[in-house]
């Protein structure tokens, strides 16, 4: 037989080794010493040869090494088998067999499902090693990947390769960014401030060069901040990267109540410099505006932080983490004793301002005798940082815990994989944001398009239903609801006005007691007790019934925050591909929407019919490929094209110019080269195939 090449001769005796039932090895070749190019391969079995013998010591002192067990590795038994292929390289540049022999010494494996765990059968496609590339980079666990390509085989018998080879072919995929991850994602940064000249960047470096911190944010971030920075979590105890870096975001609420994210950062230590260098990036990158109040866990180095770089804020302590901490140490103490845990939890729990939290404190020490008490005397030295009743007139909408960061956190650990790379990290960071994005437009669609289920036929009702997101016309919604469980009595007038329930409110918080509201019907100025406006920017149940007893028709309009608001800016048609949509204008977003939309419906239904065809796939893959390289063409003339940004110094600006704080050296310049391996039009060609 002749071959074109070597490697076909190769394919072609392991295609037949396979169905023979035995595995194949390259026993040694020859070159030309002339051009020094391959002339000669011999092939032989797997068993070909002898096994080598281990060199045993005899002399010498016992040592460690010698006396520990070693692991038990099994290994393929060399029998000289005499099964072999030699190929020649002819004068044309062709490869022809000169030997072949059939005969072998040995059993060979006769199931054919059992021949490809022999080691020259467990190969993995080129084509199937990116595939799986980019499933490691969605952070699919190996045995999942491994499950998703056997399905694509018709089963795990008829994969050539096993879940152990998948499994060492992601360990590759995170050997290639060590000694370069971070480079790489400087690099990548540098290509999304290109794209989006709004995004912010920071890192420092330790004595050695190395990043120690980081921190990174988009523009739509920063664009939410200016709406949505009036209230953040930041909780940096959820993971570590393979660097053992501390992850630290920066969480906040969207007007449909959605977790959003305002920044990340990963820091080498959790000590308050470094709080110090993230919290001050972070300010830099949001125009210098502190948060208006900020919620953390009970770390030190951070409150210390805060006060240093958030002077005006408000930064509250997370009550659960602080509850959590209490009963570790109060846990034996109050066992058994379910009056005094009863009281303090209607101490800390349903107290609605600083004076009576004081006063029922006061009277849980006295009625179990506990004045003095180290464990209770210390959580009350604390009590300005995490009682809720300290901060009832400071706006912490929804938030009592930093459960938003903690839920933020579960989503993250579906994306992200501790033992991967920064880069990839990063990567995906990208994808929860646009996962957020897609959140944000659900909600939006279904305040638009939808309308709800009236409760009441209050006119009130209405009102807020064209005001609200939905998500917060349901809390409304509620408030109205609860309000049926009161009725009102005048202690003063119309001016002053006791919400008393029937039995008691189906609402934990509110429960049996009394609340006052106070009223000015003319001014339009109401307050309760309850201080749920000032907390959450909605109204009470409690000030809903005295809009009834007063016949007030509609919330007056100091009551309905912006930040709640349903008005949404509507993009204008534009005029893609040759056709007119709508009107002549469209903002760079909604052409991007559009445009993308466009794109995929039109690329789907060219190439689906033909997937399931080699040809019509080789022809897809061959037009995606020039198509690649022509648009990083139009990329690298593009970049040729910017002018140079701002030098290193200007950490802050606005641009998003990163530099390293305490770098002796300056940063080198980010390279515009296409790292990702596969571009976006395959993976949604992939991503296409997986769902359908």
């Amino acid at each position: 037989m002749v071959f074109a090449t070597a490697d076909a001769a190769k394919k072609y005796y392991n295609s037949y080794a396979r169905h023979a039932g035995f595995s194949i090895r390259i026993d040694s070749s020859q070159e030309s010493k002339k051009t020094e190019e391959k002339t000669k391969y011999i092939y032989v079995c797997q068993r070909a040869g002898v096994n080598k013998k281990e060199k045993v010591a005899t002399d010498g002192p016992i040592t460690e090494k010698k006396i520990v067990r070693e692991r038990r590795r099994d290994y393929v038994e060399r029998t000289r088998c005499p099964a072999w292929m030699i190929v020649r390289r002819t004068p044309h540049g062709q490869w022809e067999v000169i030997h072949f022999e059939k005969g072998h010494n040995h059993e060979r494996v006769k199931k054919f499902s059992l021949t490809k765990y022999l080691n020259s059968h467990r190969n993995i496609p080129p084509e199937e090693k990116e595939f799986i590339r980019f499933l490691h980079g969605c952070n699919i666990t190996s045995t999942r990947a491994f499950q998703i390509m056997a399905d694509l085989y018709g089963g795990i018998d008829n994969c050539p390769y096993t879940e152990g080879d998948v499994k060492n072919l992601r360990v590759e995929y995170r050997a290639e960014y060590k000694c370069k991850d971070m480079k790489k994602t400087l690099d990548y940064f540098s290509e999304l401030q290109k794209e989006d000249p709004d995004f912010y960047y920071s890192y420092t470096l330790d004595e050695e060069d190395r990043v120690e911190n980081l921190f990174w944010v988009d523009s739509a971030a920063r664009k939410s901040y200016e709406l949505y920075g009036d209230c953040i979590s930041f909780d940096a105890t959820y993971l570590t990267n393979a660097y053992n870096m501390p992850f630290a975001p920066f969480i906040g609420i969207d007007r449909n109540g959605i977790t959003i994210q305002l920044g990340c950062g990963f820091l080498r230590n959790e000590k308050t410099e470094s709080y110090v260098w993230l919290f001050s990036e972070f300010k830099n990158a949001m125009g210098g505006k502190d948060p208006l109040n900020i919620i953390t866990d009970q770390d030190l180095a951070m409150k210390a932080a805060i006060a240093v770089v958030f002077e005006t804020s408000t930064h509250r302590n997370c009550r659960w983490h602080i509850m959590e901490n209490a009963r570790k140490v109060l846990g034996p103490f109050l066992n058994g004793k379910e009056e005094l845990s009863d009281d303090f939890k209607d101490c800390v729990s349903f107290s609605f301002s600083p004076a009576e939290f004081e006063s029922k404190w006061q009277a849980m020490l006295d009625k179990h005798e506990i004045n003095g008490d180290q464990r209770f005397e210390h959580l009350y030295e604390m009590r300005k940082s995490w009682v809720p009743a300290y901060f009832m007139q400071r706006f912490f909408p929804f938030f009592q815990t930093t459960t938003r960061s903690e839920g933020f956190n579960a989503v993250l650990k579906r994306y992200v994989n501790p033992k991967n790379s920064i880069y990839n990290f990063v990567q995906q960071y990208k994808k929860i944001q646009q996962r957020i994005f897609s959140k944000q437009d659900l909600q939006e669609a279904v305040t638009v398009t939808k309308v709800p289920h009236y409760l009441t036929g209050h006119p009130m009702e209405r009102q807020m239903k064209e005001v609200y997101t939905r998500k917060l016309f349901n809390v409304f919604q509620q408030e109205l609801q609860l309000s049926s469980s009161y009725y009102v009595v005048r202690v003063e007038g119309d001016s002053l006005l006791d919400v008393v329930p029937y039995k008691s409110c189906p609402e934990e918080l509110y429960g049996p007691r009394t609340f006052r509201v106070t009223a000015a019907k003319s001014d339009g100025l109401y307050s309760c007790t309850c201080c749920k406006f000032q907390r959450d920017g909605v109204l009470c149940c409690h000030i809903l019934k005295v809009f009834d007893t007063l016949a007030v028709r509609e919330v007056p309009e100091r009551y309905i925050l912006p930040r709640w608001s349903a008005e949404i800016l509507a993009d204008d048609g534009v005029e893609v591909l040759g056709e007119s949509l709508q009107a002549p204008k469209i903002s760079s977003s909604g052409k991007h929407i559009v445009r993308y939309s466009r794109i995929c419906t039109s690329f789907n239904k060219i190439i689906v019919p033909h997937m399931g065809d080699d040809e019509g796939y080789s022809i897809v893959s061959k037009h995606v490929a020039a198509m690649q390289a022509e648009l990083n063409e139009l990329r690298k003339r593009k970049a040729s094209n910017v002018a140079p940004g701002p030098q290193s110094g200007q950490v802050g600006q606005s641009s998003g110019g990163a530099v390293p704080n305490k770098s002796k050296k300056p940063r080198k310049k980010a390279t515009t080269e296409d790292t990702n391996g596969m571009d976006i039009i395959s993976e949604n060609l992939i991503t296409y195939a997986l769902c359908n």
